[in-house]
């Protein structure tokens, strides 16, 4: 994750835009008045934006590891999800974009329990198993993506779940520069290891894209209840 070097975020995240769209409209179709809401991984308000044009609520806490020029002016716990201590008695936590980054989601699911009232919603979004496919089949690295069923799962042992909606995003590029520079300005490569993009790397990677320079984003939005 290069987030903090992602001073672009919004102009080029385009497949997260779409993303949150979904995730709003689904828990507004639940509920759409809250008391206090806490998001993960606010970073440059993507989310957020959306959160305050469509929903009701008295409190909104952002949560990220660093805190960004936009989170600013707003209440705010900086840090990683999994050890800080989360405010209680939350009635909506949302996030997108974020939970593919955590390994140990039978954790967060617990943690994220415990904060939420009782009927309280957690929703969020996360790309899947298959995201980048394109740049993964070249480079044989890619982030431990989970699938859609999986995550259903998981989440269903302790949440009443009340939508969920798989898709796919196929963002289209004229050359490979403007792919790479996509990947540069989201903070995000796919890559879990030690590939280098070399001159060499980078004419072999042209001729795999085959002049169809494409990405692939999967996700799952889910809004559970808590029993």
């Amino acid at each position: 994750m290069k987030f903090q070097s992602a001073k672009r975020y919004d102009e080029f995240a385009y497949a997260q835009k779409i993303v949150a769209d979904e995730l709003l409209k689904m828990v507004v179709k639940s509920r759409s008045e809250f008391a206090q809401i806490y998001e993960i991984g606010a970073g440059s308000g993507v989310l957020t934006r959306r959160v305050i044009s469509s929903l009701k609520y008295d409190e909104l806490v952002l949560n990220d590891i660093y805190k960004s020029d936009f989170m600013a002016s707003f209440q705010t716990q900086i840090g990683d999800i999994l050890t800080l201590n989360l405010p209680q008695k939350l009635d909506l936590i949302i996030s997108s974009s974020v939970f593919q980054w955590i390994e140990n989601l039978d954790k967060l699911r617990d943690k994220l329990y415990l904060s939420l009232n009782n009927d309280g919603i957690l929703a969020f979004s996360m790309f899947c198993d298959g995201t980048l496919q394109e740049l993964s089949s070249f480079t044989k690295q890619s982030l431990k993506y989970k699938n859609n069923s999986e995550i259903k799962e998981k989440f269903a042992v302790k949440f009443e779940i009340l939508g969920v909606k798989n898709e796919e995003i196929i963002a289209k590029f004229s050359s490979l520069k403007e792919l790479l520079n996509h990947l540069k300005q989201t903070g995000v490569n796919n890559l879990n290891g030690n590939f280098k993009l070399t001159k060499e790397n980078f004419k072999l990677l042209e001729a795999h894209f085959d002049g169809n320079f494409a990405l692939t984003y999967k996700y799952i939005n889910l809004i559970c209840k808590k029993r």
